[in-house]
C-alpha cells in the first residue's frame, strides 16, 4: 500500500474508534477531532517520506486531539421529587416556591394572615394568631397571672389589678336586721367574688369594704359595717379564698354612691367593694 492510502486507512480506523468509544452526543464531535488529529499527525509523518512514520503519526494525532478537543459533561439525571402541601394555601397566605403556606410560629395560622408572628409555640391563638385574652386586659392569658380580671380594671404588666383598683362592687350583700350574719341570697351573690378573687388570692391583697346607709348614728354605722365586712371575709375563706389577703375594712355611711333619701338610693350605698390593697 503507497505512502497516501495507510495515511487515509489509519485516520479512518482512529475516527471510527473514536466514535464507538464517545457519548452518542457528542460521537460527531469526537469524529471530527479524531480526523482533524490524525490528518495534522500523519502529514508531518509524511514530510519525511516514510509511510509507516505517517501512520504512528497519524494515530498519535488523533489520541491528542481526543484529549485536547473540549468535552461535554454527561448530563446527570437529576428526580425532583414532587412536594405535595399539607394543606391548600388560604387566600391572603405567603407560600414558598412550592406553592406552600408559611407558618413561620408553628401556631395554624399562615404568614400574611398571622398578626402576631412571634406567638411562643404551643400557646392558644385566635384566628388571626394572637394569644387569646380572655378578660380583655391587653395581657394575654399564656402571661396573665390574674387571668379573669373584671372588665375595665387597670393592670400590672402580669394582668393583675393596680393598686386602689375596684375589682368588684356588690349591692345586695344584705344581713340580718341590726346583724352581721349574711342572708342566704346575700351569700349566692358573693359567689361572684369566690370566682373573681380564685385566680388571685395568692398574689393580689384585697381589701373587702363594708359600706351601711345613712340609718342610724354614723358610729353606729362604721362599727356594723366592719362587723358586716369581716363576715364576708369569713364567708370568702370557707369557699376557698386565701383569708391571709383579705382584709375586711368598716366605711360606714362615709362613702355613699346615691341619695340616702330614697329607698332606692339607700339599697345601692349598702353594698360591698372588693379593692385591691398592694
Amino acid at each position: 500500500m503507497n505512502l497516501a492510502g495507510k495515511f487515509l486507512s489509519t485516520a479512518f480506523a482512529v475516527a471510527l474508534l473514536a466514535g464507538c468509544a464517545g457519548n452518542p452526543q457528542t460521537t460527531n464531535k469526537n469524529i471530527m477531532c479524531a480526523v482533524g488529529g490524525a490528518l495534522a499527525g500523519g502529514a508531518a509523518g509524511a514530510a519525511v517520506g516514510d509511510s509507516d512514520a505517517a501512520a504512528g503519526s497519524a494515530v498519535v494525532g488523533s489520541m491528542l486531539a481526543l484529549l485536547l478537543c473540549p468535552h461535554d459533561e454527561e448530563e446527570e439525571t437529576v428526580m425532583v421529587e414532587e412536594v405535595v402541601c399539607a394543606t391548600e394555601p388560604p387566600p391572603g397566605a405567603l407560600v414558598d416556591q412550592n406553592g406552600c403556606a408559611y407558618d413561620t410560629d408553628k401556631d395554624g395560622v399562615y404568614d400574611g394572615i398571622d398578626m402576631c408572628q412571634m406567638t411562643p409555640e404551643g400557646v392558644t391563638v385566635d384566628r388571626v394568631g394572637c394569644a387569646l385574652d380572655s378578660d380583655g386586659d391587653a395581657v394575654p392569658d399564656y402571661k396573665d397571672l390574674c387571668p379573669d380580671t373584671p372588665k375595665g380594671v387597670i393592670v400590672d404588666q402580669d394582668g393583675c389589678p393596680l393598686p386602689g383598683e375596684k375589682v368588684l362592687s356588690l349591692e345586695g350583700v344584705n344581713f340580718g336586721f341590726d346583724k352581721a350574719t349574711l342572708t342566704d341570697d346575700a351569700k349566692q351573690i358573693l359567689e361572684e367574688a369566690v370566682t373573681v378573687l380564685k385566680d388571685t388570692d395568692s398574689i393580689v391583697e384585697v381589701r373587702v369594704e363594708g359600706h351601711t346607709d345613712s340609718i342610724g348614728t354614723e358610729a353606729y354605722n362604721q362599727q356594723l359595717s366592719q362587723e358586716r365586712a369581716q363576715s364576708v371575709v369569713d364567708y370568702l375563706e370557707s369557699r376557698g379564698i386565701n383569708g391571709s389577703n383579705l382584709i375586711p375594712v368598716g366605711m360606714g355611711e362615709s362613702e355613699p354612691v346615691a341619695t340616702n333619701e330614697t329607698k332606692e338610693g339607700r339599697a345601692k350605698n349598702r353594698r360591698v367593694d372588693f379593692v385591691v390593697n398592694n
